[in-house]
C-alpha cells in the first residue's frame, strides 16, 4: 500500500474525538482503495472498533497499519488490549478505544450496499461503485430527471418546472414530483393555482413502506386513481404535466417516512426510483421530473445514486455552491458513475450570473465543473478500435458541458400560482438554457396519420448528398460560371447591405477554408455588384457596378467564364485607347518584380505599384511609372467599378520578408485609403485575405484594423456551420422533406435544429439512446479552440459521412448514420491537416513536425514530449489548434488530434482499465 501521507486528502485526521471520526476516516480510506488486503471490514461503536481480518493477521500488523492510517503514535497496548488514541484535552493520559480483531469467515457473504450517502457497513468494497441496477432502463422506457442543488435558493425548482413545461410543449407527458420533503416549492405553486392535493409524495412513500409483498404495484394502483385530478396543463402538442405534490398535511414538519426507510431487506436497492418510473408509466408519462431536497441529504440519495437517472445540478457562482456541487459530482462518480452511452450523463446549470460582469467567472466555473462532470462518467468497455471509442472525446465534451442560465431580476420574486410562474419563465426564456438536456419525448402518432408517410429511399438520398458535397469541398474549382447557389451568411449580407448606394471598400477576412475564394468566384460570376446582391437576396442595391478581378487564387478554376473575360469586357467598354486589359500573369509578374526590387519597397512605391495593378486590370495601364493615380482618376470621371482581389497567399506565401509584409500592409491600409479619398468614390475594392496574414503584415494596430472590418469577416460559428450543413443537404435534394434553400438563412435556431433531425437524427444513436445530441456533436467534432468551424470542414464531413452511410441500410430515419459520422471525423482530420500544410507554411510546418513525433503522445501533453518551443505552441494556440490547460499541459482540438495520430487521456484510461 502507498504511504497515506503521500495521498492528497488522505492524510491522517487532525482530531479523533469519537468512534464517529474513526469510522469516517476508515470509510474514506476504503473508498480510495487504501485498505490492505488482510482488512475485510471495520465496524466502529461507542465502546470499541472491530476489525474483521483474514486468517493469519496478527495484532502487530494491525497496529502498524493503524499508526500509518491515523498518524504515528495513534495506538498503544494497555493491559494486553490494543487501543486507538482519541483526543481529550482534559488529560495528558492516554485515552482511547479498544481495537478488537475478528477472523473473517470464508463463507461470510458481503453485506448489501444501499444507495445512500452514508455506508452502513465499512468494507474494502467501498473502493468500487455500487452494484448497477439489474435492468438497464426503467419500466416502459420512462425517463427520470432529478434536479438537485448543494445550496438552496439557486433556482433549482424554477429550472425543474421549466424542464417539465418544455417537455410538455414538445408533446411529452410529464409527472412532476415535488420530492423536497423539508422545503417544498412546486407544492405551493400547485396549491395557489387551486390544484387538487388528492395524492402526494408522502402518500406514495407510506404506501411503499407498508407494502406486504415488497412491491410497488399496490401503491401505484392507488396513486393512478387520483393523479388525473392533478394535471396542471395540456398543450396543443398533446403533452401534459401532472403534479405529485409533497404533502397533504396542513402543518409544516419533518417527513414521517423518509426514502431511506424503504430500503429494507427483500426489496431492490433501487426500489424508490423504479416505483417512480412505474408510477409515471401508469400515469401515461414518458418523463418523470423530480425536484429534490438541497444539500448532501439522504432524502435525495436513493434517487441521485441510481445511474439511470438524468441528474441535473443547479449552482450559482458562489464559492460554496460551486465547491459543494463539484464535491458531490466527484462523489457520485465514485459511488454511482453513469455509463456513457447507456446512462444519461449528469448536467450542471450555472444560474444567477450577469453576462456583462461575470463572464470570466462563469467560464472558469464551467471548466471547473466540466472536469467534475467528466469524473462522474464511466467509459464503456468497448474494443480499442471502435469508432465510438476513437471519437468518444467529442461525446464526453458535449455531454459534460455545463449550461449557463443568465440572471433575471424577475425570478427573484416568483408569483404564487402555477400559471403565473410559467408565464414568467417563458418571458425570461429559462427553457432556452435547458435545450441541450431536455429529454426526447416518446414519438406519438396523431390520429389518422398512420400509414400516410411515404417510404423514403435513404440510399438514394445519401448518394445524392455524397455526389453533391464532394465537388463543393473545393467549390472554387467548380468554375465561376457554375449554376451552383450559395448560403447567404450574415457577413455577406452585411457587406452587401452596407453598400447599397456606394462602392464597397472592405477587407473580407477569414481563416483557411472559410470560403473566401468561393465568395470571390461568386462575385465574379455575378459580373456586377447589384446582380451579386440580387442573387444573395439583398434588395435595393442601386449601383450596377461591374466587377473587375485583379488577382485570383491559383486554386480558382474559371470554368466557362474567366476572370480575363471580365477584365477584357470592362476594358472594351470603359478602358483607354487600346481597350485591352492586362492579364493576371502580367499583374503577378509586375508584383514579383516589385518584391525583388529594393528601390520600390517603401510605402509610397508600393502604393503606386498596387494602383498600377488596378489600372492594368481596368485596361488603362499608365504610360509612365507613377501615373497610375492619374489614370484611375480620369477613369473614375467616366465610369465606376468594384475591384476584387484574392490569392494574396499564393503571391506572398508566409510573409517571410519585410518586402512582402510592407506590400500587404500598404494594400490593406494605404490603397483603400487612397480609393476612399477619390471624389464621389467611383471605385470599390474588396480584398479577400487570410486573418493570419493581416496580423503579420500589420504589426501595430492590427486588432484595430480587423475590428473595422469585423462585420464582414468570414467567421463560421457553430450555428452558421449547422445552417451550412442543412443548406448543402437541401441543395443536393437529399432531404426527405424538402426545404427551400433561400429560407435556411432565416430559420430560427430551434427550427434549424429541428430541420436537421432528418439529416442526422436527434442523437448520435436512436431517439431514446443516451448518446450526445447530433446538432451539438457535429460542431464540437469539427470546431477548433477558437469556437470556429470552417465551411470546408463541414462540407468534407457531409461528403464523407454520406458516402459511408450509403451501405447502412438498417438506419431508415435519417440520411447520415452515427457510425458513418464518427468515421467521417477521422477522415476530416487528415484532409484538414493536408489542406493547412498546403495553404499555410508556418502552421503547416508545425503540424508536420507533430506528425513526425515517433513516441506515442497522449493529450494533454507537455511541450517537451512533442519537441516544440513555447513560441511554436503560441502560434498553434492563436490558430485554434492548441489550447493550454491550467496545469501548463496542452490540448489538441479533435479535428486535428486524429490526423496527428495522438491518443487521448480518456482513451488511455479505458485501455488501462481493460
Amino acid at each position: 500500500m502507498a504511504g497515506l501521507t503521500d495521498l492528497e486528502g488522505l492524510t491522517p485526521p487532525e482530531h479523533l474525538f469519537t468512534w464517529v471520526d474513526v469510522d469516517e476516516h476508515l470509510a474514506l480510506l476504503a473508498a480510495a482503495g487504501q485498505w490492505p488486503e488482510w482488512l475485510r471490514a471495520a465496524d466502529g461503536w461507542w465502546d470499541g472498533l472491530e476489525l474483521v481480518v483474514s486468517s493469519g493477521t496478527d495484532s502487530e500488523k494491525a497496529k502498524r497499519w493503524l499508526d500509518e492510517a491515523f498518524g504515528t503514535g495513534s495506538t498503544e497496548w494497555h493491559d494486553g488490549t490494543l487501543m486507538l488514541r482519541l483526543d481529550d484535552p482534559r488529560t495528558a493520559e492516554f485515552t482511547g478505544m479498544p481495537v478488537i480483531l475478528s477472523l473473517d469467515s470464508e463463507n461470510t457473504s458481503q453485506p448489501r450496499r444501499l444507495p445512500l450517502l452514508r455506508e452502513k457497513h465499512i468494507t474494502a468494497h467501498l473502493a468500487h461503485p455500487l452494484e448497477r441496477p439489474a435492468d438497464v432502463s426503467f419500466s416502459a422506457d420512462v425517463q427520470l430527471v432529478a434536479f438537485h442543488s448543494f445550496k438552496g435558493g439557486v433556482g433549482r425548482t424554477v429550472h425543474a418546472v421549466a424542464m417539465a413545461d418544455a417537455i410538455a410543449r414538445r408533446g411529452g407527458n410529464v409527472l412532476l414530483v415535488d420530492a423536497d420533503l423539508e422545503a417544498p416549492g412546486i407544492t405551493w405553486m400547485h396549491k395557489a393555482q387551486g390544484g387538487q392535493l388528492d395524492f402526494c409524495y408522502e402518500d406514495l412513500l407510506a404506501l411503499l413502506q407498508g407494502s406486504e409483498d415488497g412491491s410497488w404495484s399496490a401503491a401505484v394502483d392507488i396513486a393512478a386513481a387520483y393523479l388525473p385530478n392533478q394535471q396542471v396543463g395540456r398543450f396543443t402538442s398533446g403533452g401534459r404535466v401532472t403534479v405529485l405534490p409533497t404533502s397533504r398535511r396542513p402543518q409544516l414538519g419533518p417527513p414521517r417516512i423518509e426514502p431511506a426507510d424503504l430500503l429494507t431487506p427483500g426489496r431492490p436497492a433501487y426500489f424508490l426510483t423504479e416505483a417512480l418510473a412505474a408510477l409515471g408509466a401508469r400515469a401515461g408519462a414518458d418523463t418523470v421530473v423530480v425536484d429534490l431536497r438541497a444539500g448532501a441529504s439522504e432524502l435525495s440519495a436513493p434517487i441521485l445514486l441510481d445511474p439511470r437517472v438524468q441528474r441535473v445540478f443547479v449552482t450559482t457562482l458562489s464559492h460554496q455552491s460551486l465547491a459543494g456541487t463539484e464535491a458531490l459530482l466527484k462523489q457520485l462518480g465514485q459511488r454511482a458513475p453513469a455509463l456513457q452511452g447507456t446512462d444519461p450523463a449528469s448536467s450542471v446549470i450555472i444560474t444567477q450570473y450577469r453576462q456583462d460582469v461575470h463572464e470570466t467567472q462563469a467560464q472558469d466555473a464551467r471548466n471547473q465543473l466540466r472536469s467534475a462532470v467528466l469524473s462522474s462518467l464511466k467509459q464503456p468497455n468497448t474494443t480499442a478500435d471502435t469508432d465510438s471509442d476513437e471519437t468518444g472525446e467529442v461525446d464526453s465534451d458535449v455531454l459534460s458541458q455545463p449550461l449557463l442560465s443568465p440572471f433575471r431580476e424577475e425570478l427573484l420574486a416568483l408569483p404564487s400560482a402555477w400559471d403565473a410562474v410559467l408565464r414568467m419563465l417563458e418571458s425570461c426564456n429559462v427553457a432556452d438554457a435547458l435545450e441541450p438536456i431536455v429529454p426526447t419525448p416518446v414519438a406519438r402518432t396523431l390520429p389518422g396519420a398512420a400509414g400516410q408517410q411515404a417510404h423514403v429511399e435513404y440510399t438514394m438520398l445519401r448518394q445524392r448528398l455524397a455526389d453533391t458535397a464532394q465537388p463543393l469541398i473545393y467549390a472554387e474549382r467548380a468554375g465561376m460560371s457554375s449554376a451552383s447557389g450559395f448560403l447567404v451568411t450574415d457577413p455577406l449580407r452585411r457587406l452587401l447591405g452596407d453598400h447599397r448606394t456606394e462602392a464597397p471598400l472592405a477587407l473580407v477576412v477569414g481563416a483557411k477554408g472559410a470560403g473566401k475564394t468561393f465568395l470571390y468566384a461568386k462575385a465574379c460570376a455575378a459580373q456586377s455588384w447589384s446582380r451579386f446582391a440580387e442573387q444573395s437576396g439583398i434588395k435595393e442595391v442601386r449601383r450596377a457596378l461591374p466587377v473587375v478581378p485583379v488577382l485570383e487564387s491559383d486554386n480558382l478554376d474559371d470554368g466557362g467564364l474567366t476572370t480575363q473575360d471580365l477584365r477584357d469586357a470592362f476594358a472594351a467598354d470603359h478602358g483607354g485607347e487600346s481597350g485591352i486589359a492586362g492579364t493576371s500573369q502580367e499583374i503577378k509578374d509586375r508584383l514579383k518584380r516589385g518584391l525583388s526590387n529594393l528601390a520600390s519597397q517603401d510605402d509610397l512605391g508600393w502604393r503606386q505599384l498596387w494602383l498600377e495593378c488596378l489600372a492594368i486590370a481596368a485596361g488603362v495601364p499608365p504610360t509612365d511609372p507613377g501615373d497610375a493615380e492619374v489614370a484611375l482618376t480620369e477613369l473614375g470621371k467616366r465610369t465606376r467599378a468594384v475591384f476584387v482581389m484574392d490569392g494574396l497567399e499564393d503571391l506572398l506565401q508566409s510573409l517571410d520578408s519585410e518586402a512582402k509584409r510592407t506590400a500587404l500592409r500598404v494594400l490593406l491600409i494605404d490603397v483603400l485609403a487612397w480609393l476612399r479619398s477619390l471624389r464621389g468614390r467611383p471605385f470599390g475594392l474588396v480584398v479577400f485575405v487570410r486573418r493570419d496574414l493581416v496580423k503579420r503584415a500589420v504589426s501595430q494596430n492590427s486588432e484595430q484594423l480587423l475590428a473595422r472590418y469585423e462585420p464582414y469577416a468570414l467567421r463560421w460559428d457553430k450555428e452558421q456551420a449547422l445552417r451550412l450543413a442543412l443548406w448543402v443537404t437541401a441543395h443536393a435534394d437529399a432531404l426527405p422533406t424538402a426545404i427551400e434553400e433561400s429560407e435556411i438563412a432565416e430559420l430560427p435556431y430551434d427550427s434549424l435544429v429541428e430541420s436537421l433531425i432528418q439529416v442526422w437524427g436527434r442523437k448520435m444513436g436512436t431517439e431514446k439512446s443516451r448518446e450526445a445530441r447530433s446538432h451539438l456533436w457535429v460542431p464540437a467534432a469539427l470546431g477548433d479552440f477558437r469556437d470556429q468551424v470552417q465551411a470546408r470542414d463541414v462540407v468534407v464531413f457531409l461528403a464523407e459521412a454520406a458516402r459511408q452511410s450509403i451501405s447502412q441500410t438498417q438506419w431508415e430515419d435519417r440520411v447520415l448514420v452515427p457510425t458513418a459520422m464518427r468515421k467521417a471525423l477521422l477522415a476530416c482530420s487528415t484532409i484538414k491537416i493536408d489542406a493547412i500544410q498546403a495553404e499555410s507554411q508556418e502552421i503547416g510546418v508545425l503540424l508536420s513536425r507533430l506528425q513526425q513525433v515517433r513516441d506515442p503522445v497522449t493529450v494533454p501533453f507537455w511541450l517537451e514530449e512533442v519537441g516544440l518551443e513555447v513560441r511554436d505552441a503560441d502560434a498553434l494556440v492563436d490558430s485554434g489548434v492548441f489550447a493550454r490547460g491550467n496545469d501548463g499541459r496542452y490540448w489538441v482540438a479533435e479535428i486535428y488530434r486524429h490526423g496527428l495520430r495522438f491518443g487521448s487521456e480518456r482513451r488511455a484510461k479505458v485501455l488501462w482499465r481493460r
